[in-house]
């Protein structure tokens, strides 16, 4: 699964989006599977990486999540 992609899901809810940033590999993979997003601890790596150093901020994902309603 694209990183987007998994970002995308769970951008409606910034509580999960803030955790993941300082949530280590098992409390992530919780945190995502608990938002009903299925993942191998590779993305899961990768989402965070993301988040943390800010390759992917709120409003790309707001862009993103736009997009796929259009």
């Amino acid at each position: 699964m694209d990183v987007k992609d998994i970002i995308t899901k769970v951008a409606g809810n910034k509580e999960i989006l803030e955790k993941l940033k300082s949530a280590d590999i098992n409390q992530a993979k919780d945190l995502l599977n608990k938002a009903g997003v299925k993942v191998d601890d590779a993305d899961i790596k990768k989402v965070k990486e993301a988040l943390a150093d800010g390759k992917i901020d709120m409003k790309e994902i707001k862009d993103i999540a736009g997009g796929l309603f259009n």
